[in-house]
């Protein structure tokens, strides 16, 4: 089994365009679909909740005032 990988890009109305090398031609080929995650959200995956140590505080009991 020959594995590839291809870029391309799915316009807005949906359809995805593929040109395959002329070794393909004539043969049974599986696609499989993987959407791309942008550079900043898979570094922010990454980094997300890294720090255990970081948590916010008991705020303790609101102070109660006298009505106006």
């Amino acid at each position: 089994m020959q594995l590839i990988t291809l870029r391309s890009y799915v316009g807005s109305d949906g359809l995805l365009q593929l040109q395959l090398p002329d070794e393909f031609k004539n043969h049974d080929v599986t696609v499989v679909i993987r959407p791309e995650i942008p550079e900043w959200l898979s570094t922010l995956q990454k980094t997300a909740g890294s720090i255990p140590d970081l948590e916010r505080p008991i705020q303790g009991e609101y102070e109660m005032r006298s009505s106006l």
